[in-house]
């Protein structure tokens, strides 16, 4: 069994003028928890699509599972669970009539949990789809992935439309999804504060691009926060300085610890006044102002 519950492989997806996706490069352990972070328009949604088999890449390879998205879909599709906003189940009228033809599809549903999820999330069987407010069609959609005993959730904006309770409640589930050691959870979400309670792993997207990828508290211990007394009237290249803020010869500045970026601002004589940690937000927020290079992923021997 592969160690890898994701493995993507140089996915690029191009829309003309318009958007390029990739090349993306990403490799997700089994059992792990992962945030798909990323401003809007950053290609969250559309890597999401592309591992199940909505689009078709223009190059590169993933597995999800351990099987191929390309020559495996059925059973991609058989072993992976996938909640998105734009899923529609109007056409089913009722929330029971959705429940009853989805449930016939899959074998591992399990018919209590979904019958305590329904009571969990406030729906009712006999509730019409079209008359469900947006929060409410995004629990329905996460009601169909979590009464399935799926290895992989992939959850494309599962909180969008929640209210704080209802969040609440959504990881309260998706925590007890995770008690089966060898199940994984890829998650996109703007609510950084709760991914960073909530997932283990974490990539941050930019511009159809992963910038960054690793553990969170790897992440969080490599990169702080720099208050710099800068040279009077120094020309700094910000290349060197990657100031998420600066004023005249006061900057604050992103540092990370595997560069050379601490000798380089030594080199130019600024001087450090403090260096304060970072949480999951603020570091999203500084790798989007500082402009940071892709992340050049480490790929084993095929």
């Amino acid at each position: 069994m592969t160690r890898q519950a994701v493995d993507i492989r140089e996915i690029r997806k191009s829309f003309g003028l318009e958007f390029n996706l990739g090349p993306v490069s990403l490799s997700i352990p089994r059992g792990a928890i992962c945030a798909l972070v990323g401003p809007n328009g950053a290609g969250k949604t559309t890597l999401m699509n592309l591992l199940m088999g909505i689009g078709r890449a223009d190059g590169g390879t993933a597995e999800l599972a351990g099987h191929d998205i390309r020559t495996e879909e059925v059973e991609v599709k058989r072993r992976t669970a996938y909640v998105s906003p734009d899923l529609s189940y109007r056409a089913w009228g009722s929330v029971g009539r959705a429940i009853d033809f989805v449930s016939g599809f899959y074998p591992d549903w399990n018919i209590d949990r979904c019958d305590r999820l329904l009571q969990s999330f406030g729906l009712h069987r006999g509730e019409r789809i079209d008359t469900l407010s947006f929060g409410s069609r995004v629990k329905l959609a996460t009601l169909f992935a979590l009464s399935r005993d799926a290895e992989l959730l992939l959850l494309d904006e599962p909180t969008a439309g929640l209210d704080p309770l209802a969040r609440q409640q959504l990881f309260a589930e998706l925590l007890k999804y995770m008690r089966s050691e060898d199940r994984t959870i890829l998650i996109s979400s703007h609510q950084l504060a709760d991914l960073e309670r909530f997932a283990d792993h974490v990539a941050v997207m930019q511009a159809g691009q992963v910038i960054a990828f690793g553990s969170i508290p790897d992440l969080l211990e490599r990169y702080v926060q720099l208050d710099v007394q800068l040279p009077h009237d120094a020309p700094v290249q910000s290349s060197v300085l990657r100031a998420i803020s600066r004023q005249q010869d006061r900057a604050c500045v992103l540092l990370d610890r595997q560069s050379s970026q601490r000798q380089s601002l030594e080199e130019l004589g600024a001087e450090v006044i403090s260096e304060n940690p970072l949480t999951l937000e603020e570091l999203f927020i500084a790798l989007m102002k500082t402009g940071r290079t892709r992340w050049q992923p480490k790929l084993s021997a095929a």
